[in-house]
């Protein structure tokens, strides 16, 4: 064994499909390289901690957020996202996707920029995977809080811009299908194997169940920033929750979706079809106030942040957070949130072989929660990393 392993013991380690209650994990030069229950682990010379019982979770992937802590992913460069990346382990994120708002070209390939040079940097803080590009093809009659100046039809030679800028990192794209010229981009995207997400959209329900054949895969907050599901028009709401290929994102705050809304969703798609998000903003972490998101101005009490009318615009959420929340609302088991948390975002990530699960092999990136699911420890390649100087 390393002299840098670390091992993690007397503690209930949720694996795919159960729970070991008196389990421990070991970690050696960043990555799984056992898991089982404590009584079996084999001798060794390592830093061990103790996590008296707590949860050991993988690491959390949050394929959508904004901002956090006073950063914002269109404003603050490489050195905002890096102290994101810093701040996101507070709440056992260990990997994420910076997501950009609609915004005028030069804006979107600034962020891009930052995005792809801060990725590239060497640092024990939650890794940048990829990018998301919420919008700028969507409707602005579901603009909710995306800055209306950046919105535009889709445009296959820009987008490909974006892509090329990003070298590789544009991991979704969120468009609105009823848009002329989406489809042509839908298709484009898959075949390059960028996960094309239906949001802010007014799309009926036969032009939603069109794109999902053209290779539409993913849902952006599913009921926000789209037509609620009405008895006879049922809307991309429900081509999204019918089709078992389909996976919806949620914000499962209470705020954004009632809390059995929540229920429903988990229980319709079960939990290969459901990614927690977060949908954060940069007043994450900072007390209420007036805050940015993009070139919008947004008021923060309490878990609302809404526009000047009244607009829901992001939110307060936390990864840990919406897992709590997840068991609250609907009954999941821990298992079941890791899929929704961790597993199914590194799929999206393209980084599933080596993140998402506890599994020898994998990168040894974990999250230790407290029972009320605050963290206690953040581990990121076998090292604690939250809080510092932590084991």
């Amino acid at each position: 064994m390393s002299k840098d392993a670390l091992v993690i013991t007397n503690a209930k380690v949720v694996l795919k499909n159960r729970v070991i209650d008196q389990g421990a994990v070991v970690c050696e030069d960043g990555a799984i390289s056992w898991v089982g229950p404590a009584d079996d682990l084999p001798a060794q010379k390592a830093d061990v901690l103790d996590a008296g019982g707590r949860v050991v979770m993988p690491g959390f992937i949050d394929t959508h957020i904004h901002g956090c802590h006073g950063d914002d992913v269109m404003l603050n460069g490489e050195e905002g996202l890096r102290r994101m990346s810093a701040n996101l382990l507070r709440y056992g994120v260990t990997g994420w996707l910076p997501t950009t708002v609609s915004a005028v070209h030069e804006d979107t390939l600034r962020a891009i920029a930052w995005c792809r040079n801060a990725a590239g940097q060497n640092q024990l803080g939650a890794a940048i995977l990829g990018i998301h590009l919420e919008g700028p093809y969507i409707n602005p009659n579901k603009k909710g809080a995306q800055p209306p100046e950046g919105i535009r039809p889709p445009d296959v030679d820009q987008c490909l811009n974006y892509i090329d800028e990003a070298a590789g990192m544009v991991k979704v794209v969120t468009l609105a299908p009823e848009l002329p010229g989406a489809f042509d981009l839908i298709r484009i995207l898959r075949d390059r194997g960028i996960v094309v997400s239906l949001g802010h959209s007014e799309a009926d329900y036969e032009t939603a169940v069109n794109a999902i054949e053209a290779g539409a895969s993913h849902a952006t907050h599913l009921f926000n920033a789209m037509p609620p599901l009405h008895h006879r028009k049922p809307g991309l709401v429900l081509a999204c929750i019918n089709d078992p290929r389909v996976k919806v994102e949620i914000i499962a705050d209470g705020v954004h979706l009632h809390p059995e809304l929540v229920r429903m969703v988990i229980r319709s798609k079960g939990e290969d079809g459901v990614i927690l998000i977060t949908d954060a903003m940069s007043a994450v972490g900072c007390p209420d106030g007036v805050y940015t998101l993009g070139t919008h101005t947004v008021y923060v009490k309490g878990d609302l942040c809404t526009l000047a009318d009244g607009t829901i615009a992001s939110s307060m959420l936390t990864m840990n957070r919406a897992v709590r929340n997840a068991v609250a609302f609907a009954g999941a088991d821990l298992p079941q949130t890791a899929r929704m948390a961790s597993e199914l975002p590194a799929e999206i990530c393209g980084v599933s072989h080596r993140k998402g699960s506890i599994e020898v092999g994998k990168d040894a990136d974990l999250v230790v929660l407290e029972p009320d699911f605050s963290v206690w420890r953040t581990v990121v390649q076998g090292q604690v990393v939250y809080p510092p100087n932590g084991c």
